[in-house]
């Protein structure tokens, strides 16, 4: 895989892991309404390239649907059950997109990758068992659990999009973006009351847009499409630990135990090792064993 898209792939999640912190410096703003502000202000990440926006209309309503399903999904994923059992089932995307993206039935490659999601997803589970509060699944929940896991495979069906549908340019995200920002704002107006948008909140809105749900897309787009979509999903479980991070450094998170929170990020590098580097290992030990 190119260094190009190691680092989009890169980027991409370092800009997802400060979405937890930004959104908490707006919290008087409903979430579709955030949402689909942020969404229609992260396409302007992409507005240069306007002509780039113009693809089948097929592509279009792909894109358009997958980034709104994915976003109200998680939102109704944290309204209906508790947000830690939530956010685990969406991170089962990255092992999604991992069996997706990789032909199982290729021996030891595919064993490697799938083994390294699993590391991954391993490393994700200690890291939201880190906190006070442990993880209960309930029956109550199922809504909730369902929403969750809508998301985690709308996203990874959507990164792996790409690959599937005629060439287009990255920076058509753009369009993308601003299609499901508009189905967002209009899921407000029937689902949410009527709300004032805090003067102090419209700069974490708007930083929200151009980061996490603006440029991070279109770099993910470029790392699916130049990279191994198996290893940069198993990449995609350090999300939730440089969440934490963040809300660490920003004061939100005060009772971790981070020996815990450092055998995740063993595990999640792990893994990554495994899917990227085991392939190769494999084929050397059966070339010995051979």
């Amino acid at each position: 895989m190119t260094l190009a898209a190691w680092l989009g792939a890169a980027g991409a999640i370092v800009l997802w892991a400060s979405f937890a912190t930004l959104v908490s410096r707006a919290p008087d703003v409903p979430p579709l309404l955030l949402t689909g502000l942020a969404l229609c202000a992260g396409s302007l990440t992409c507005v240069h390239r306007l002509r780039d926006w113009r693809v089948p209309l097929r592509t279009l309503a792909f894109g358009v649907a997958c980034l709104f399903v994915y976003n109200a999904g998680l939102v109704m994923a944290f309204r209906l059950a508790p947000i830690a059992e939530a956010n685990l089932i969406n991170y089962l995307w990255p092992l999604i997109l991992v069996l997706l993206g990789t032909p199982v039935w290729r021996g030891a490659d595919g064993v490697a990758k799938i083994a390294g999601a699993l590391l991954g997803f391993g490393g994700c589970i200690v890291a939201i068992l880190s906190g006070p509060g442990g993880v209960a699944f309930s029956p109550a929940y199922a809504a909730g659990y369902a929403m969750a896991l809508l998301a985690a495979v709308v996203w990874a069906v959507y990164s792996l999009g790409a690959r599937w549908l005629p060439p287009f340019s990255s920076w058509a995200v753009g369009g993308f973006c601003l299609g499901a920002g508009l189905l967002a704002i209009a899921s407000h107006l029937v689902l949410e009351p009527p709300a004032a948008l805090p003067l102090a909140s419209l700069g974490w809105v708007l930083a929200i847009g151009l980061g996490p749900l603006g440029i991070a897309f279109v770099l993910w787009d470029y790392a699916m499409r130049h990279g191994n979509a198996a290893q940069i999903g198993v990449l995609g479980y350090g999300t939730p630990v440089l969440s934490m991070l963040g809300l660490a450094l920003a004061g939100h998170v005060r009772d971790r135990d981070w020996s815990m929170v450092f055998l995740a990020c063993t595990l999640i590098v792990a893994g990554v090792a495994l899917a990227s580097t085991g392939a190769v290992a494999w084929r050397r030990r059966l070339r010995q064993v051979s």
